[in-house]
């Protein structure tokens, strides 16, 4: 019995029942799936795609999957943005990419990055395209080309430049002539950039998107068509253009593809609790989602049907990038749950966004972020860091996720030709139930498995059997019902060809071939069984597991009781004499599993240390000086070995820097009498400075402490705020500052007493450039009766007496914002690969200015802080870094995933400072 959901998706049955009593044993769980004639052939011939390439390495599309020559082809794309990453370490990123299955790089173009100042174009440095594509065909990678020109990506207007939006007589994202008149200008130097570099010239530019979350729906139509025929008549002809298609997204019909995402969460949103999206972790037939976006939509299907049109994803979240009013810790399953319930549904392009972090690199005269004051965003996000909890975090460090994901990219590398030509059947679960589904071509498949969802604990899946019925016959399976616990996400072969053999099933994930050597790994304790068609089989050992079982029943031999690890080796010797070794690995072997190819030959390596291959050369990689990994031998053993170099301790220390450090006072008063034609004169004080930076001002704020009554000019007006005398006032000079050069003067009347005062004036511009000046031998003083004024000469004022400060000077506004130097040596990396720094600190928010430049910022999550030293956009060698922390007040509407403890409000400190170097060795096999 089956019910059709659509043309390509079916619905399976769950027979048996649940106990509704806690801690009674369910009743056996048999869930149904008749997948003998899900099977369709694809829809070709109806895209109208640009040139697919050489004959023998043709790209094509189908109605399902894409053809890369003659072989079905299910690749796994991430996202990279190049403009946010320096250019010296594209190439680690990148190796770091393919280490995980990555086969396709895709890549925002963010307009103001690169015409920022209209007709003034930058293509050099971090914004070299060409050479960013480039590097990735040098490491074989295919790259996807996002041109937009609107692109999003947390970007200052979407990528916009602020010189279009400020014009009045265009509208942009239209069909306005005058604003794709810009766009086709932009769209010309783009294509000049990566000349030669398409798929049909030999080069690895495979795809482009046009423009992004652009829901218009029908409307839009027209606008998408010219984008696409722009780019095609600038020679920008590639084997597959596509679009974002949740939402509404408009497609032209047949001449783009759609392509689909979820995340594990949604910052965007406008409350501050949780957010449930158990949907995005169940397989389902429906593509759209209505958590992206920001958008509400109905779950179907209102203007247009998908069925001729691939499952193709680009927006998978393994993390999401934290707002100022969500700060979300996301789990390192999540990704992997929502790129595998995609996957089972029938995703044949696993696209992830972002699947490297990076920072918003410096605008000239604005911020690169989008900014919730300036430009209306609906969310504050940092101004700097773009870490987006991705699987490659903005410190060029591999997070957890990155394991997560790395085993499933091999499988779907190795076993993608036979996965994607795959219909699926969907199986029927309530909420809270195991979810699963099955993907086959009438005679093999493979059973999906999802027992997990954020924020919502599972109860054990009890006694779980799976019964499949193929053309010709049915597999029923595992021997006894299985627990499933919380948390737990697989993937299960079903009439898989071993060797000459055929295994009828597994309970055990599939990762990759090496060889002969098939390598899977078990599901958390799920028990591992396997039974195999003995048609072909002469015998089966199992060395080195007691209490393995191996059992012929019939036409079927089955392996049971194995003890997963590295050395659990099942070997299969077949009748015509060859051999195929299984080996089951741990799931946390799995998760530090590796596979390079260099010289033609796949190797395989367990280590808990990073692992990249580039061209020839093998590396390991930790923040550990020894390092152990064990490498696949063709026999199907692991062998270990250790390698190791000196320990390097970097000397970057931690010092207080209380807001008046370094501030000269200087004396306003020393009078023990004041004569009678003395009493109205005034002591002046004199700062003249220039401010040139190109961008608006943000801030600039006057921190001034009187022991006596004083006004301020700046700029021959009067401030209008009141200073009261021995405190620690803040001062907003915003309104009073000019670009160019500026006068500031402090009028302290005659007192008598020994007085002094300091200030210190920062100044923040709109690019988040910071610059300060503070009392010192530069200030100019004068007594006088009468004012200054630009209207006549005055006294010519002389340098002015430095007196000691204040013992109370160093805990001056410690409640409002703390500061830190951190002072980083002159030779910080020694050969070595990088340094990070590893904060955990109390308060609010942190930044890290090196210099006047804003160089890292952070929204606490109450998480470790991951600062790459050497990925900094400015070198911060020698340098003397200003470390800020700001409190966080209890009247803030903020949603943690880690609450602050109510003790720690209104509090800055660092709790933990750590600088540890990245080891890199080169191993040889």
């Amino acid at each position: 019995m089956k019910l059709v959901m659509t043309k390509h998706v079916v619905s399976a049955l769950l027979i048996g029942s649940l106990s509704l009593l806690p801690g009674v044993a369910a009743a056996q769980q048999k869930q149904v799936f008749d997948v003998s004639n899900v099977y369709e052939k694809p829809l070709s011939g109806h895209f109208k795609m640009g040139n697919p390439g050489s004959e023998e390495s043709r790209i094509t599309i189908n109605s399902r999957y894409l053809m890369l020559g003659e072989k079905p082809f299910l690749p796994v794309m991430g996202e990279f943005h190049f403009s946010r990453v320096k250019r010296d370490h594209w190439l680690d990123v990148i190796l770091k990419m393919k280490a995980c299955g990555i086969r396709i790089i895709s890549t925002y173009f963010f307009w103001n990055r690169h015409e920022e100042v209209e007709g003034q174009f930058d293509w050099e440095g971090e914004k070299d395209v060409r050479a960013f594509v480039e590097l990735c065909k040098e490491q074989g990678l295919f790259v996807f080309l996002r041109v937009g020109p609107w692109a999003h990506g947390e970007a200052r207007n979407g990528g916009t430049p602020d010189w279009i939006l400020r014009k009045k007589f265009i509208k942009d994202r239209s069909d306005d002539e005058v604003y794709q008149n810009y766009v086709k200008r932009y769209f010309a130097q783009i294509a000049a950039q990566v000349r030669g570099l398409y798929y049909k010239d030999g080069g690895n530019i495979i795809g482009i998107q046009l423009e992004n979350e652009y829901w218009y729906a029908k409307a839009g139509e027209a606008y998408i068509q010219w984008l696409k025929d722009t780019v095609m008549k600038l020679g920008m002809d590639v084997p597959i253009y596509t679009v974002t298609g949740w939402s509404n997204g408009s497609v032209p019909p047949y001449q783009v593809i759609p392509l689909w995402g979820a995340y594990p969460d949604a910052p965007w949103s406008q409350h501050v609790q949780k957010e449930y999206q158990p949907g995005n972790f169940k397989f389902d037939s429906f593509r759209d989602n209505k958590k992206i976006g920001n958008d509400q939509i109905k779950s179907k299907d209102v203007y247009m049907t998908y069925e001729d049109y691939p499952f193709f994803t680009c927006e998978m979240g393994v993390g999401i990038q934290n707002t100022y009013h969500r700060r979300l810790v996301i789990d390192p399953i999540d990704g992997l749950g929502l790129i595998t319930a995609k996957l089972g549904s029938g995703s044949n392009l696993l696209g992830y966004y972002v699947f490297s972090g990076g920072t918003q690199f410096r605008g000239l005269l604005h911020p690169t972020n989008e900014d919730q004051d300036e430009t209306g965003y609906w969310t504050r996000v940092p101004a700097k860091s773009y870490d987006f909890q991705a699987a490659i975090k903005e410190s060029g460090e591999i997070s957890e996720a990155y394991k997560q994901l790395k085993k499933l990219h091999y499988f779907v590398d190795d076993f993608g030709s036979l996965l994607a030509p795959m219909a699926t059947m969907i199986g029927t679960a309530r909420d809270g139930e195991l979810q699963t589904a099955v993907r086959s071509d009438n005679h093999s498949g493979f059973l999906f498995g999802i027992h997990y969802a954020r924020y919502q604990s599972r109860q054990v899946s009890r006694n779980n059997r799976f019964s499949i019925r193929f053309q010709n016959e049915k597999i029923e399976f595992p021997r006894k019902g299985v627990d499933i616990s919380d948390s737990t996400i697989f993937i299960w072969p079903l009439n898989l060809r071993i060797g000459n053999a055929r295994m009828k099933y597994a309970t055990a994930q599939l990762i990759d071939t090496v060889g002969h050597n098939y390598l899977f790994f078990q599901n958390k304790n799920i028990p591992v069984e396997m039974a195999f068609d003995a048609a072909e089989i002469a015998d089966i050992s199992v060395p080195d597991q007691p209490g393995a079982i191996v059992r012929k029943e019939g036409t079927r031999l089955f392996v049971a009781g194995l003890q997963s690890g590295k050395n659990c080796l099942v070997t299969l010797r077949m009748k015509n004499g060859t051999i195929a070794n299984i080996v089951v690995l741990t799931q946390q072997e799995a998760d530090n599993c590796w596979l390079f190819t260099t010289r033609g030959q796949k190797k395989c390596f367990i280590s808990s240390a990073g692992m990249y291959a580039d061209k020839d050369s093998i590396y390991v990689y930790s923040q550990q000086n020894r390092m152990e990994f064990s490498s696949l031998k063709a026999d199907g053993r692991f062998i270990g070995s250790v390698v190791s170099t000196p320990e390097r301790k970097p000397q970057i220390t931690l010092t207080s820097h209380p807001l008046f450090k370094g501030v000269q006072w200087l004396e306003t008063g020393n009078l023990k009498e004041i004569s009678a034609n003395e009493q109205l004169n005034h002591r002046f004080f004199f700062k003249e400075f220039s401010l040139d930076n190109p961008s608006a001002f943000r801030k600039v704020t006057l921190y001034l402490y009187p022991e006596t009554e004083v006004r301020i000019n700046l700029n021959n007006q009067w401030v209008s705020q009141s200073v009261t005398p021995g405190k620690l006032n803040a001062i907003d000079l915003k309104g009073y500052a000019a670009k160019g050069e500026n006068t500031l003067f402090l009028a302290f009347p005659y007192t008598v007493g020994e007085h002094k005062f300091a200030a210190r004036m920062v100044v923040e511009y709109m690019n988040y450039d910071r610059v300060e000046m503070s009392t010192d031998s530069s200030w100019l003083a004068t007594d006088m009766y009468s004012f200054p004024s630009s209207l006549k000469a005055f006294k010519r004022p002389l340098p002015p007496k430095v007196v000691v400060a204040p013992a109370f000077a160093a805990s001056l506004f410690a409640n409002e914002f703390r500061e830190w130097n951190v002072q980083v040596p002159v030779c910080l990396y020694q050969g070595g690969n990088e340094v990070y720094l590893h904060l955990n600190y109390t308060g609010d928010r942190a930044e890290l200015y090196n210099g006047y430049t804003l160089s890292a910022d952070d929204f606490n999550a109450n998480v470790p802080w991951s600062i790459g030293l050497q990925r900094q956009e400015r070198s911060v060698e020698g340098s003397t870094l200003r470390l800020i922390v700001y409190p966080l007040s209890k009247d803030e509407k903020i949603f943690f995933d880690i609450p602050p403890v109510s003790k720690d409000y209104g509090q800055c400190r660092i709790d933990k400072f750590e600088a540890n170097p990245e080891y890199k060795i080169r191993i040889t096999q």
